[in-house]
């Protein structure tokens, strides 16, 4: 334990003595009494000998104390952050009931004013689930759809709103069709997302994105008598000439790898 003891001391000599070097001290000690008992167990005696393959497995502990000293700069700034987020939360939340009461009262429109509530939480909860895609997008590729479905949450949360506000503010004809928009705007989000992290199988999203959205897109333009219903139609029809577009490139490009087996000089006739 001496010999363990004076090795970290003269090795991390040089470094500012800080509680985080005798956090990293304290663990690089457990960890080497640790790893020499499994070895003294095995039948090693040795004391020279274990003392040597220690320092072997351990060879630069200034090296390691940098990354350990990183490694807790950043746990404490994701501390940090957490705090910030969950003081700030409340403080918004605060000031938008306050700006709430404030409008209400002030106009006595109260009919329309709850929007400020509506469009406010649901800002909140958007901007508190892009932390939670961030760290899911980091994460093993099982946790990806959960990704998927978080984004997917936040783009109809932000479509909802901007329906409810059009409907409540803005003279528009077939404000419903906002909602399709935000599905397509859902499909094309998904389909980067599956491209961008390079899902498997991210073409089966493809094929039934395309068409999907080429049907909301024909009933949005239609409903807001951007082209007309009659030949608009033909807009379904591209969406599916899309899809067969992109499974003939996929079959093209699979064609490229197709295995020729070769002559084998080992066998004879």
């Amino acid at each position: 334990m001496k010999d363990f003891i004076e090795y970290i001391e003269s090795s991390c000599s040089g470094i500012a003595d800080t509680p985080t070097l005798y956090r990293y001290k304290k663990k690089i000690l457990d960890e080497i009494t640790e790893r020499a008992n499994e070895i003294t167990h095995s039948g090693l005696k040795d004391e020279a000998v274990l003392c040597d393959l220690i320092k072997d497995e351990y060879p630069d502990l200034q090296e390691g104390y940098k990354k350990f000293a990183e490694e807790e700069r950043l746990k404490k700034r994701a501390s940090l952050m957490r705090k910030l987020i969950a003081v700030g939360s409340v403080a918004f939340l605060a000031i938008i009931f306050f700006v709430y009461f404030a409008i209400s009262f002030t106009t006595r429109r109260w009919d329309i004013t709850w929007l400020i509530i509506v469009g406010g939480i649901f800002a909140l909860v958007i901007y508190l689930l892009s932390f939670g895609i961030k760290r899911l997008c980091k994460m093993r590729r099982v946790f990806h759809p959960i990704a998927r479905i978080l984004i997917a949450i936040s783009i109809m949360m932000a479509t909802v709103f901007i329906f409810l506000f059009c409907l409540m503010l803005v003279p528009m004809p077939n404000p419903w069709t906002i909602i399709p928009c935000g599905i397509i705007a859902m499909f094309v989000s998904d389909a980067v997302f599956a491209a961008v992290t390079r899902q498997k199988l991210a073409i089966i999203n493809y094929l039934l994105y395309i068409p999907a959205s080429a049907a909301m897109l024909y009933v949005v333009l239609g409903a807001q008598s951007v082209v007309p219903w009659t030949p608009g139609w033909l807009i379904v029809i591209l969406g599916v000439l899309a899809d067969l577009a992109v499974m003939a490139g996929v079959i093209i490009n699979n064609s490229r790898y197709v295995y020729k087996q070769e002559d084998d000089e080992w066998n004879e006739d």
